[in-house]
């Protein structure tokens, strides 16, 4: 009797756990399935706009709740699951494929974009690191006093420089092995800061391209996101649709996954220079599972990308990104 007794108990103990865990894969499912569908409406909403930042976290979490709802053979739930996860690989493997590029020149550029934060301490790490990489133009945000006055050690490597140092926090600076022209400062739309927005030409050989550099407000309140998105239509304005090869690199605080990036994009018709290099996540750095590609390079349709990855970990919370390109022969 005793061991009947235990017997039942085990298969109680089995079959409530079986339930449970049937239960957790639905709920865990349908949250998953119903943060991807609205992060489409990003438009609309903050929180939204926000989530739609996580596209690559949010693909592994259907993908995993796919995997579960099969095992636990909730079959309907598996096949939404597994059509949800698909879409949004759809949108975060579109970076591996190739981009339509102009012909390449054989005279290129290597340009480096640094979000180094502002309170990081670790100067020396950061030239090390711009030094190992020896991008021909650099560009630094979160540019500081205390900064500025560490890295004038890079002076000797870049002779030509255009400095917007701020103590808030965007501050911005460029530093170049070729002339500087046609220099532009433009304070772009904030809640009582000072945010600077350069661009120059920069001539190298026979070739020359406009660089623009920014660093948008960061989105974590309503009237933030709002003022973002003013500095994506300010920056648009003013880039315009010019026959003119130009490279926009920066921190943005945003992904392309934003339907506002790709605002940014339709307006300028600029391309994203990850296409055909992959992801390249690069905030923040201290979690990997976390990390989400809010550094970009955007470049005309002039421009050939040779290369483009991103550095390591200096103590910022953001990784360096650095390209090579080219403009289009004739232009």
């Amino acid at each position: 009797m005793n061991e009947q007794v235990a017997k039942a108990r085990r298969l109680g103990i089995i079959s409530l756990s079986k339930f449970l865990i049937s239960k957790c894969t639905l709920v865990c499912g349908l949250l998953a399935a119903g943060i991807f569908l609205f992060t489409f409406t990003g438009r609309f909403f903050f929180l939204a706009e926000l989530a739609c930042h996580f596209r690559f976290q949010i693909m592994l979490a259907l993908a995993a709740t796919a995997i579960m709802s099969l095992v636990v053979k909730r079959y309907k739930l598996a096949s939404l699951l597994t059509f949800l996860a698909l879409v949004a690989t759809s949108g975060t493997l579109s970076m591996h494929y190739p981009a339509a590029q102009p012909p390449a020149a054989s005279r290129t550029l290597k340009i480096m974009s640094f979000n180094v934060l502002v309170t990081n301490r670790n100067y020396q790490s950061t030239i090390d690191q711009i030094v190992e990489h020896n991008p021909d133009i650099v560009t630094i945000l979160e540019y500081s006093k205390k900064w500025d006055a560490e890295l004038q050690a890079l002076r000797e490597i870049y002779p030509y420089a255009v400095c917007e140092p701020r103590q808030h926090g965007f501050g911005v600076a460029i530093f170049s092995k070729y002339p500087l022209s046609d220099v532009q400062r433009l304070t772009l739309p904030t809640i009582n800061i000072d945010n600077p927005f350069l661009t120059a030409s920069v001539s190298f050989g026979e070739q020359s391209i406009r660089l623009a550099t920014m660093h948008a407000y960061s989105p974590t309140t309503k009237t933030r996101l709002a003022f973002r998105n003013q500095q994506f239509t300010t920056v648009a304005e003013f880039l315009g649709h010019q026959d003119i090869p130009t490279v926009v690199i920066g921190d943005f605080n945003c992904t392309p996954w934003s339907p506002f990036l790709k605002d940014f994009q339709a307006e300028t018709g600029l391309r994203d220079s990850r296409r055909g290099f992959g992801n390249q996540a690069t905030w923040p750095t201290q979690w990997e599972i976390l990390r989400i590609p809010i550094d970009h390079a955007f470049v005309s349709p002039h421009i050939h990308v040779h290369d483009r990855f991103v550095g390591d970990a200096t103590g910022s919370d953001h990784l360096p990104i650095i390209l090579e390109v080219s403009v289009e022969p004739g232009k």
